[in-house]
């Protein structure tokens, strides 16, 4: 790839929780979460990624904050594209820099009128054009699957309001699914529990917390910050490892059900092929040892992390955009 090419490529991958934009020669240059705060009184955003973040639940009156991104889909349409914008400013080589070509990630089974908001937000905060490819294909491709071989692979990726899966063989991908269970679901689960057993209220950054934590092998317990539902009153809690697994549990048995469901919907060969490789796990939620000892006792199949799970659909979508000629939309394995 010439440096004028890759100048002008950005991979964006614009996440229910992270944005991260990966570049050629540099890898992932931009990794913020997916939020941006406003200032209700001037309708302008004031604030993106980290800040924005911290203001969650601790704005006053006139400010809020918004998370523009929900399973895939673009929910708020103005803050997708300040989100976008601040996320490709901020990985510019230069103040001159011409406008870059951005490769985007959807769920496979986007409906055509997401798939287009995802694009004119883009498109309008300032990419001269836009390669989208399905999320699934662009993690197996950043995870270095050899998905063009004859045998058959599988990747699932766990994303925070998404899990995409998908089966490939001959470099495409066979069948594929987008469940809507995720990482946010199990911080729902564990947050539900936390309040209906334990009279414990957890924020979203403590429930995340507890959740990761608690996935260690080492881990017996943890502590958290919360406030007691009762008084209002804060308190440090601790809860056993065994209880967070048991809060979510439901929703780790949904998961398996979709992949349980491609799987059954793959031919035969195939799923023997899948029986001797494994699964390839790519998304945050590759980081954590408990789901991914999980997955592999309860699909009896082997199970293991790709290297920087996090990283994978942004690096697979700007391989896949250096790859292709012409196309807006990136459907099966593009050959350099």
């Amino acid at each position: 790839m010439s440096r004028a090419v890759a100048d002008r490529l950005v991979a964006l991958d614009l996440g229910t929780a992270r944005v991260r934009v990966w570049r050629p020669r540099q890898g992932v240059v931009f990794d913020e979460p997916s939020v941006v705060a406003y200032d209700l009184n001037r309708g302008v955003a004031f604030a993106f990624g980290e800040q924005a973040q911290r203001m969650t639940g601790r704005t006053p009156p006139g400010m809020n904050t918004v998370s523009p991104i929900q399973a895939g889909a673009v929910t708020d349409f103005e803050a997708a594209r300040v989100l976008a914008r601040h996320a490709i400013d901020s990985s510019r080589p230069g103040r001159f820099a011409l406008r870059p070509t951005v490769a985007t990630a959807v769920p496979v089974e986007s409906h055509g009128i997401h798939l287009k908001a995802l694009e004119q937000a883009v498109l309008q905060a300032g990419a001269a054009r836009t390669v989208t490819a399905p999320a699934p294909l662009a993690a197996a491709v950043g995870a270095g699957m050899e998905i063009a071989q004859e045998s058959g692979s599988m990747v699932v990726d766990l994303g925070a309001g998404t899990t995409d899966l998908a089966v490939f063989a001959f470099g495409r991908i066979v069948s594929a699914s987008s469940l809507p269970v995720a990482g946010l679901a199990l911080d729902r689960a564990l947050s539900t529990w936390a309040r209906r057993h334990r009279r414990i209220d957890l924020g979203p950054a403590a429930t995340e917390q507890l959740r990761i934590a608690a996935g260690h092998p080492e881990a017996e317990s943890v502590e958290v910050k919360g406030r007691r539902t009762e008084y209002g009153t804060p308190v440090l809690a601790r809860f056993t490892t065994a209880e967070v697994h048991d809060a979510v549990a439901p929703v780790v048995d949904a998961m398996l059900q979709g992949m349980g469901a491609l799987l059954a919907r793959c031919p035969t060969e195939l799923s023997a092929d899948i029986t001797r490789h494994g699964v390839v796990l790519t998304g945050g939620g590759a980081r954590d040892p408990w789901m991914c000892r999980q997955l592999e006792h309860r699909l009896g199949l082997p199970v293991r992390a790709a290297e920087s799970p996090e990283n994978c659909t942004a690096r697979g979508l700007g391989l896949l955009a250096a790859s292709v000629r012409g196309s807006t939309h990136v459907d099966e394995m593009a050959q350099a």
